[in-house]
């Protein structure tokens, strides 16, 4: 049983490892835009609209939301005080004034109820109390409005290239869930999901790449291995794509991720 001691030592250690990457994180990590794109489509037009990214990081996809909804207003909402000011900075040398941005926790908002068109967090719940924001949630958006969530499903994870050569990746990131798992969480909050949508991304990389990345914790799973544990797993990582693929130049593979539309 997770107990309310172990939930506080896992955020600490989760802050903890997102202010030492911030100043690198987009470096590190791949952006997608085709579910961007999708999101366009999902939500009305109208002549203003109020989106808040929840677990917005150091910005990358709130920079999307601002170049695709150009009548919109972005509250910027992260837990970690140095992703925030990156995104700050990030968002002004972007020219873009529409949007605020503070640290905040996803269980507690802080903005007005029925005041959001829609909210949408990337690639974060799995950091979320998901009650809590969820509940959150059902109170601040519009009765139109729409969450949004993107995110990896553990089968996914285990699909990646990650869960299928690195040790323990797949079992070590016990933070993820399952579509079903999501469902029951909006259902307590009197909430439905409306429509999933599965994204796939054909990447390529260098081993090179890939051992920088995992060394700069791209993933915050690699923060959970204690710091033996990791070196070792990496070591045998790149002995199994060493076996795996031929050319270490050009390393394929195949991303799953999933994006709910989620109504009260």
């Amino acid at each position: 049983m997770v107990v309310a001691q172990d939930l506080l030592v896992s955020e600490n250690n989760a802050n903890d490892h997102f202010s030492k990457i911030a100043p690198n994180y987009k470096g590190l990590r791949t952006t997608d835009f085709d579910h961007i794109e999708y999101i366009k489509k999902l939500l009305t037009k109208k002549s203003k609209i109020n989106i808040a990214d929840v677990g917005c990081g150091d910005g990358r996809y709130s920079l999307e939301i601002l170049k695709s909804f150009e009548n919109c207003y972005l509250y910027c909402i992260d837990f970690n005080e140095n992703m925030i000011q990156h995104l700050k900075q990030y968002l002004t040398e972007q020219k873009f004034t529409n949007f605020c941005a503070r640290a905040g926790d996803a269980s507690k908002l802080s903005l007005e109820n029925n005041s959001m068109d829609s909210i949408m967090t990337f690639n974060a719940i799995h950091h979320f109390d998901l009650d809590a924001f969820f509940s959150e949630s059902h109170e601040i958006l519009k009765d139109d409005g729409k969450l949004i969530i993107y995110t990896r499903l553990r089968n996914q994870n285990y699909g990646s290239i990650w869960g299928e050569y690195f040790p323990q990746f797949g079992d070590m990131e016990n933070r993820l869930y399952e579509l079903n798992e999501i469902k029951e969480y909006a259902k307590n909050a009197d909430m439905t999901i409306k429509s999933t949508r599965v994204f796939g991304h054909a990447r390529t990389s260098t081993l090179e790449r890939l051992v920088q990345q995992a060394k700069g914790n791209h993933y915050s799973t690699f923060a959970l291995y204690g710091e033996e544990t990791f070196d070792e797993s990496l070591d045998i990582f790149q002995k199994n794509i060493q076996k795996n693929f031929s050319d270490l130049e050009q390393i394929t593979w195949h991303d799953e991720n999933i994006l709910l539309e989620i109504v009260k």
